[in-house]
């Protein structure tokens, strides 16, 4: 049986607000959502900076993945791409749980990292 490679793309917002933090927000097909979600089959999530976080100077750097609940923060892995303008999560959904996924960035030489939009992998029922 052959697994097709779900693709999600999401768009990211990031605007320090007064206290200087980094507050993300995410849209995909123009609607805000929180940036997770819950996975069924293995999925591919492209998170793309907008025009004008990257008119900011923000730029991606990484993702943390960790374990929250259960064993499936190994099922994930990342990749920057677009000048470091974009970052593909990729979810193999082989095992059960719930992961912590941070995004890493940076602007004007200062790092910054996201709230948490978690990631549920649950059964294909």
């Amino acid at each position: 049986m052959a697994i097709t490679l779900e693709k999600v793309d999401f768009q990211v917002h990031i605007e320090l607000n007064d206290n200087k933090e980094a507050v993300f927000s995410y849209t995909k097909n123009g609607k805000d959502v929180t940036g997770g979600g819950m996975v069924r089959t293995e999925t591919a999530g492209t998170y793309t900076l907008d025009p004008l976080t990257v008119k900011q100077g923000f730029f991606f750097t990484g993702a943390t993945i960790t374990d929250k609940v259960g064993t499936c923060a190994q099922d994930f892995s990342h990749k920057l791409s677009d000048n470091r303008q974009a970052i593909t999560i990729t979810d193999t959904d082989e095992n059960l749980g719930t992961v912590c996924l941070i995004f890493n960035v940076e602007c004007n030489g200062k790092a910054y990292e996201s709230a948490d939009p978690q990631i549920i992998n649950k059964d294909e029922n």
